[in-house]
């Protein structure tokens, strides 16, 4: 999927996943990005015991997570790739079983100074079949302050501190 160009350097899949390699959180978790581009962003991650609670589901920090850096690529799409979350919230659904976590986001609008992004968690089965675990919305800001220009740093999804989104 392509990217957004800004200036000279545009984000495309490849670029946005090289982003979330630079995470080594993301690397932690083995998260990758599936889509990017057009207004949104795919996040997956393969649920593994080291990502479970004590109930067998999966931990609702991992789910935030994989909400955080959904919304922030989605939001890279319309800002550039040097943004920082500025916020999000999260409602849990229903437990998280099954052997995918799907984060989809997607830019419900953007400015020049934040992008307001939804995002909805679901995990799917053996068999293939999607349930919605959680939803979260929340607003992203780029770090030049709202120039809306890229910096070039391929920086999608790490904020001023280092952390995830």
């Amino acid at each position: 999927m392509a990217g957004t160009e800004q200036g000279s350097a545009a984000l495309d899949l490849a670029a946005a996943q090289q982003g979330l390699d630079a995470q080594p959180f993301s690397r932690l978790v083995r998260a990758r990005l599936t889509e990017f581009g057009d207004g949104g962003a795919t996040l997956e991650v393969d649920i593994r015991e080291e990502l479970l609670q004590q109930h067998g589901f999966v931990h609702g920090g991992v789910l935030s997570y994989a909400a955080d850096n959904a919304l922030t690529f989605a939001a890279a799409t319309a800002l550039g790739p040097a943004v920082v979350t500025g916020g999000f919230t999260i409602q849990y659904v229903r437990p998280a079983l099954g052997r995918t976590l799907r984060a989809r986001a997607e830019v419900v609008h953007a400015g020049r100074r934040q992008a307001a992004c939804r995002c909805e968690l679901t995990v799917l089965d053996a068999s293939g079949t999607e349930r919605v675990c959680a939803v979260a919305q929340g607003t992203v800001l780029p770090l030049d302050g709202g120039s809306g220009g890229s910096d070039g740093s391929g920086g999608a999804g790490r904020g001023r501190d280092g952390r995830a989104g």
